[in-house]
C-alpha cells in the first residue's frame, strides 16, 4: 500500500513539472516572427528584439509558426544545416516556444532593444515624428524611449504606450518623467542639428 500511494506521490510530483516546462514558462528569449518569402530561399524568420534573424528548421511541440506573431522561446543553434536563404545569422531548433498576446501579458512585452527599427511600434512611431534622436531610459523594472525632435519630443513606454510630449526642460513631461529617469542612452541618431 506504501509503495502504490508513494508511487502516485511521484507520478503526480513529477507530472505538474513537466507541464510546467511544457507550457513555456520563460523560455528566455522574445521575438517576432515575420514572412520573408520574397527573398530567395526564405519563408518564415524569427527577428529579436535587438534585430537578429534566426531560421527556425525545427520547432517543438508542433507549435504553428505564424507571421506577426510575438513569441517568447528558446532555441539551439543547428551548425551542420544550411539554408538558400542567407538573410539569417544561424539555423534554429526550437526548443521551448508560446505566443505572447501584445498588451495582456505584462512585463513580458516590454522591449528591450538598441535596434529601433527591429521593433514595429518603434519603426511606426520614427514615421511619424521623424526624430532626430532615440534615447532610451531605464524606468522601473522596464525602460523607456524619447523620441527627441524639434520643436516636440515624444516619450513612450516599452510597449509602445505615449505617456507625454515635451517641448522643453521646464514643462511637465520633463519634470514628471525625464528628469527621475537620469542619464539615457542614444541609441539611434539621424540627421540634423544633433549631428
Amino acid at each position: 500500500m506504501r509503495v502504490l500511494l508513494f508511487s502516485c506521490l511521484m507520478v503526480f510530483v513529477f507530472g505538474c513539472k513537466t507541464k510546467q516546462q511544457a507550457a513555456g514558462q520563460d523560455c528566455g528569449e522574445f521575438g517576432i516572427v515575420k514572412d520573408f518569402g520574397d527573398l530567395d530561399g526564405c519563408g518564415l524568420l524569427i527577428e529579436l528584439d535587438n534585430g537578429v534573424l534566426l531560421n527556425p528548421a525545427k520547432v517543438a511541440g508542433g507549435f504553428k509558426l505564424k507571421e506577426g506573431q510575438r513569441i517568447n522561446f528558446s532555441y539551439k543553434k543547428l551548425p551542420d544545416m544550411a539554408s538558400s536563404c542567407m538573410a539569417e545569422k544561424a539555423i534554429v531548433e526550437i526548443t521551448c516556444i508560446q505566443e505572447v498576446n501584445d498588451g495582456t501579458s505584462g512585463n513580458n512585452d516590454c522591449v528591450d532593444t538598441e535596434n529601433p527599427f527591429a521593433v514595429d511600434w518603434m519603426d511606426k512611431a520614427i514615421d511619424i515624428h521623424n526624430p532626430n534622436q532615440i534615447i532610451k531610459y531605464k524606468k522601473g523594472d522596464g525602460w523607456a524611449y524619447l523620441f527627441r525632435g524639434i520643436p516636440m519630443s515624444f516619450l513612450y513606454d516599452c510597449r509602445g504606450k505615449l505617456i507625454c510630449e515635451t517641448r522643453s526642460n521646464h514643462d511637465e513631461c520633463y519634470e514628471e518623467y525625464l528628469a527621475k529617469f537620469g542619464k539615457g542612452k542614444i541609441i539611434w541618431q539621424g540627421e540634423g542639428i544633433w549631428d
